[in-house]
């Protein structure tokens, strides 16, 4: 098995508790954040998914960079971001509505810094993927850019506070299609 299968498997199985989380959980799908379930009885599964998703950014990011097709900054934004994936674990969100604690500040910090990098990894890795890939890989990965792309501004657009009730609809979008988009990626430059 190639590092790139091993990365490709992880994002597989992260894609797999995010679901699992997300039919077990008891927060809204549209207006509550993934993060919430950080906090409560779903914590554990969330520091699973959480970690599975940081062993797969760090397995894809040392692919990149050890494979000499793609951007050494591409491995790099993956490794960067999947540092500051341990911050969004490590500082718990606070739960929509309630008082904004230092502690949420943190969270929010490394969650949007984590978001940045993944879609500049991503944006980064895709012109260069394009052209090397499978025939069915091409459009996947070039539809996939596109809803990563569309999503992140939607999760930005989601903090004016009249759209802040779609928000976790948006970020889910945003956070499915960046961890399908990595999975045929590595799959593909296998």
């Amino acid at each position: 098995m190639t590092i790139y299968a091993v990365a490709a498997l992880a994002y597989l199985v992260q894609l797999a508790l995010f679901f699992a989380l997300n039919i077990r959980g008891t927060y809204s799908l549209v207006g509550h954040a993934v993060s919430d379930y950080g906090v409560g009885p779903s914590r554990r599964l969330f520091m699973i998914y959480g970690l599975t998703g940081i062993i797969a950014a760090i397995v894809l990011g040392v692919a990149v960079l050890v494979d000499g097709r793609f951007p050494t900054r591409g491995g790099v934004y993956l490794l960067i971001m999947a540092a500051l994936r341990l911050g969004v674990l490590a500082f718990p969100t606070d739960l929509e509505g309630q008082r904004l604690t230092g502690t949420g500040r943190l969270h929010y910090v490394f969650a949007i810094a984590s978001f940045a990098l993944a879609y500049m990894a991503i944006d980064v890795l895709n012109p260069v993927v394009l052209p090397i890939v499978a025939d069915w890989a091409t459009p996947v990965l070039a539809g996939l850019y596109w809803v990563v792309t569309a999503s992140l501004a939607g999760v930005v657009i989601c903090l004016i506070p009249a759209l802040r009730r779609i928000f976790g609809l948006v970020e889910r979008v945003f956070l499915v299609s960046v961890m399908l988009w990595s999975a045929v990626f590595a799959l593909a430059a296998t």
